[in-house]
């Protein structure tokens, strides 16, 4: 017994004391705008006695430290053996706020733009979105723009790449012949571009060049000659 007990005693110190118990090094599956790095130091595996190491507990630390990723998966092994494996969010679109720029994926999370370069390329190239962002409790993209959004992405009409939101009318653009178009929020886009490609052709018939037109009820569109909005 003596003998056991001296035993049990030094694998005890053995697992305490060696350095190859501890992690130091992840490796990580998946990161692409992410660095490999950002992922292990936001996972709180640096350091740690790998028999101390919950998997549960670091997922949802990476999760909540890193919001730019949809799924995380840990598995540690002896003697301190430690994979990563993530899934990183696909983002659908930049929004730009005062100059700052934020990716937002078809979900509507909104996640920290990592990379400036592969933002300023989006920009250049559309599905952009400019103005103020409009979050709901969860920090998501608010329900109506995301809903709007969706539906222009994959409208059949033509719809603009670039687009500004307004709080008070919604998202808006200004088209090929200059024109501000309000298309407003919510379900209903591909209607909307629609009855602007029919208000469109009749005003250009008739030579009218209108200061806005407003979509955002197709039941009852709207344009004006003089007035701003």
């Amino acid at each position: 017994m003596v003998v056991l007990a001296v035993a049990v005693a030094a694998v005890a110190v053995w697992l305490t004391l060696d350095d190859r118990f501890y992690v130091y090094h992840a490796d990580v599956v998946g990161a692409a705008r992410l660095s490999p790095d950002a992922v292990f130091q936001a996972s709180g595996l640096p350091g740690i006695h790998v028999l101390w190491v919950r998997s549960e507990e670091v997922e949802a630390r990476l999760l909540a430290a890193l919001p730019s990723l949809e799924r995380a998966r840990v598995a540690c092994g002896l003697p301190a053996r430690c994979t990563i494996v993530v899934a990183e969010r696909q983002p659908r679109m930049v929004w730009s706020e005062d100059g700052k720029l934020r990716w937002v994926d078809a979900e509507g999370v909104v996640f920290p733009v990592q990379d400036p370069a592969q933002a300023q390329e989006a920009l250049l190239e559309g599905r952009t979105v400019r103005g103020p962002l409009p979050l709901n409790e969860e920090g998501q993209l608010e329900e109506r723009v995301r809903v709007a959004l969706a539906e222009l992405w994959t409208a059949e009409a033509d719809a603009p790449p670039s687009l500004t939101y307004l709080p008070a009318r919604g998202l808006v653009f200004v088209d090929e012949r200059g024109w501000r178009v309000i298309l407003g929020q919510g379900p209903g886009m591909d209607r909307r571009l629609r009855v602007l490609e029919w208000l469109a052709a009749d005003l250009e018939a008739r030579g009218l060049t209108p200061r806005f037109v407003d979509v955002r009820f197709p039941d009852a569109p709207y344009y004006s000659l003089t007035n701003e909005w």
